[in-house]
């Protein structure tokens, strides 16, 4: 009386493989919902500091000719010269594409980047700061530097632009080079 019966076992031999198959469907269930690579301990963080949203209105406002592009990554603006061996470009291009320019000063009408604006602060480094702008000047790039020793302002940024300007007015848009005071 201690054993299965026939019946019994024919029963248990029968519900093995659905026992197996159930079993198959929740593990396949839990692989298929795992997340699909490892998770990072991630928050958001803010695209700009607050002097940074005060100047880019600054520069809207002024520049109406303009679109004002934040946050811009090199990596969108630069690209290695060519000719360079696949080595050679990369190596190049991992000098600057993790940086950032604080705005891209882009002509609506043409698409083309008339001008970079730095927005210096106490992180910046002049050395450093000379460096990239020379990467950035042998790319055909202009930068103009917002000193951290003054606080932007509307008049202050109207100021630093209409400068810049006077200095290289093929930086504007053709129909504004005669009159650099619109800026």
């Amino acid at each position: 009386m201690g054993g299965c019966s026939m019946a019994d076992s024919s029963i248990l031999h029968s519900l093995t493989p659905l026992f197996i198959v159930a079993v198959l469907a929740v593990l396949l269930k839990a692989w298929l919902s795992r997340p699909s690579g490892p998770t990072l301990d991630v928050r958001p963080a803010p695209l700009m500091s607050n002097m940074e949203r005060r100047t880019i209105t600054y520069l809207e406002a002024a520049l109406p000719w303009a679109r004002i592009h934040a946050q811009v990554s090199m990596g969108a603006i630069l690209a290695p010269k060519k000719g360079l061996s696949r080595s050679q470009a990369t190596t190049v291009r991992n000098r600057f594409s993790s940086k950032r320019v604080d705005f891209v000063v882009e002509d609506k009408g043409t698409g083309k980047v008339v001008l970079l604006i730095e927005l210096d602060d106490r992180y910046h480094r002049p050395e450093q700061d000379a460096q990239r702008d020379r990467m950035m000047a042998a790319a055909g790039y202009a930068t103009l530097r917002l000193p951290a020793s003054e606080q932007p302002t509307r008049e202050s940024v109207h100021r630093h632009l209409r400068h810049a300007f006077e200095q290289q007015p093929e930086l504007l848009p053709i129909q504004l080079r005669s009159n650099s005071r619109s800026v």
